[in-house]
């Protein structure tokens, strides 16, 4: 079975979500001792990065495809 293909404005919205998720989680988790700041500082900063990353390929995709350029 093959994984499914989703575009890269997809792939932004679900890590920017994932961030925005993040962020209310762990700091219940700082709060609760079961979770450091700093490893939440950390993982946070890592699902920011993807999500700029795919954001950045998604607003790529979206100017090659509207000037009719190949991908």
């Amino acid at each position: 079975m093959t994984a499914p293909r989703f575009s890269f404005d997809r792939l932004a919205a679900a890590a920017e979500r994932e961030v925005t998720f993040r962020r209310r989680v762990y700091a219940r988790r700082v709060a609760a001792e079961k979770m450091t700041q700093a490893k939440a500082t950390e993982e946070i900063a890592l699902m920011q990065a993807i999500a700029e990353h795919l954001r950045g390929q998604a607003e790529r995709d979206s100017l090659f495809s509207q000037f009719g350029a190949p991908l």
